[in-house]
């Protein structure tokens, strides 16, 4: 593997600290040695800068070490962690200058304390392969702890936005049309849309769309597509040309992330999305739309859904639009959002994006097999939707106060049909942590017709007694209590103890 001149300049000034330390010399007793001074050195150790052939073989002639040695990019049994991860795709895929961290600091942490942050890093490796970690998970992860870190709200995307509505001179007022946005795409970007073209690749069932490059460009786009999800990808296609994103670096089918590899590439796909959404669902007007509807003395779900139809949005692309502009608009950041599949007929839910804003909430994807809670509203809307085969689309609300503890939340949720895979459902939903400033901002959270319930994280985990909704037993819970009474009875018994 290739490695960049800053990982070897890392490698270097790692395995020079190394041996300086070995040897039992300062710094400066390095540097009177070799004849240097001391801030050339330090500079060195920590990787900002690589000396010529000449000064490396004072260095090495003072540590008394062969020049082929100190050059070699081998690294000590001690930093054999850190070697595996400068050699490895890690620093590629998970850019660590976007959240704020060199890795110039993560190389010099570790060198100040190998032996602990070493292990670390072995354990998070070992418990990657344990659990069978996949790229797409990890990306995933970073990319949510990434919109996480700015409160989902990107200045510079919704910056861009309003350069295009004064560019194409658009009434915000109104809904976007399908025939603009082929339209943009066509004379501005050299791009045809071509609706039947999906039909001659049978392998691809499942994509909504395939970019192909050539002169012009063309978007084939899966025909059986609503008109509002045909919208969303033209607005998307839009972003990346207007962006200036790479635009062969596109993710094919969520769920798996075909020919994503890096967050770079994750991040490109993000991009994109937002700027679909922020085209789509203009800041200004939405807000105000939004501030009406929170004034509200009664919980209106036919009112939401009015807003909903006015931008001709999907429930997906309107919920998520709103994490964008719930905390930065209305002061609302304890929020969560949570999109779950579910097939009708069967017992098995898909928590398939979720994104939780300031602060861990409940509740959060698991990988253990264990038993979604059924009082949640996300789960127990399904069973509404299917009571209404004829409507495609319903919202609802509930207040939700979580078994042992103190939050509650205001439960918004919508679902709907999925009209490509008969049977299978999706529901989008977004709970606000009821404190102050959501009381003073939503006057319906206390509607007395709303319906309160108490929910748990999963079955196995819940220590509720009297729930009819229970399909697992609280295994988990069980064993935790059994920990804690034993965690208990040692304190009293040393407390006890003269």
């Amino acid at each position: 593997m290739n490695l960049s001149e800053e990982r070897i300049r890392l490698i270097f000034g790692l395995k020079l600290r190394q041996l300086r330390m070995d040897k039992g010399l300062l710094l400066t007793d390095l540097a009177t040695k070799a004849g240097l001074s001391i801030s050339y050195l330090n500079e060195i150790e920590k990787g900002k800068k690589y000396p010529k052939t000449d000064k490396i073989a004072l260095l090495a002639n003072a540590l008394d070490t062969p020049y082929d040695s100190l050059v070699s990019l081998k690294l000590s049994k001690q930093l054999a962690p850190l070697a595996d991860l400068l050699n490895s795709n890690f620093l590629d895929e998970i850019p660590l200058s976007v959240f704020g961290i060199s890795t110039a600091k993560v190389v010099e942490m570790m060198a100040n304390a190998p032996a602990k942050v070493n292990a670390f890093i072995s354990a998070l490796m070992d418990i990657a392969r344990n659990y069978n970690m996949t790229q797409k998970q990890f990306l995933s992860a970073a990319l949510q702890s990434y919109q996480e870190l700015h409160e989902n709200y990107f200045d510079d995307l919704e910056d861009a936005v309003e350069r295009f509505f004064a560019e194409f001179d658009i009434n915000t007022s109104e809904p976007i049309s399908n025939d603009f946005l082929e339209d943009v795409l066509k004379m501005r970007f050299n791009t045809i849309i071509d609706n039947e073209g999906l039909d001659n690749y049978p392998e691809l069932i499942g994509f909504r769309a395939l970019f192909i490059k050539g002169n012009p460009y063309r978007l084939l786009i899966d025909k059986n597509l609503s008109e509002r999800q045909k919208k969303f990808l033209l607005a998307k296609e839009i972003g990346y040309h207007y962006l200036g994103l790479d635009i062969t670096q596109r993710t094919y089918i969520y769920k798996s992330w075909v020919n994503t590899h890096t967050f770079d590439h994750a991040l490109i796909n993000f991009k994109a999305s937002y700027f679909a959404g922020a085209l789509l669902l203009p800041k200004e007007p939405l807000i105000d739309d939004i501030s009406a509807f929170f004034t509200n003395p009664s919980w209106n779900a036919e009112g939401l859904m009015h807003i909903l139809e006015k931008y001709q949005s999907t429930p997906e692309t309107f919920m998520y639009r709103l994490t964008n502009l719930l905390p930065k608009f209305f002061n609302l950041h304890h929020l969560f959002f949570l999109r779950f599949n579910h097939k009708t007929n069967t017992d098995f839910y898909d928590l398939s994006k979720e994104l939780h804003l300031s602060q861990r909430h409940n509740p959060h994807s698991n990988k253990w097999g264990e038993h979604y809670c059924r009082r949640w509203l996300s789960i127990d809307i399904f069973n509404k939707l299917d009571a209404k085969p004829n409507t495609n689309v319903i919202v609802d609300m509930q207040r939700s106060k979580y078994y042992d503890s103190k939050n509650e939340y205001l439960v918004i949720s919508m679902a709907r049909h999925v009209l490509l895979n008969p049977g299978s459902n999706i529901s989008i939903t977004i709970g606000l942590l009821i404190n102050p400033e959501l009381k003073r901002k939503i006057k319906f959270w206390d509607d007395e017709t709303l319906p309160t319930r108490r929910v748990s994280v999963t079955c196995e985990r819940c220590g509720i007694t009297d729930c009819q909704e229970r399909v697992a037993e609280p295994i988990i819970f069980e064993e935790n209590k059994q920990i804690q009474s034993i965690v208990n009875l040692v304190q009293k018994l040393n407390l006890n103890v003269k």
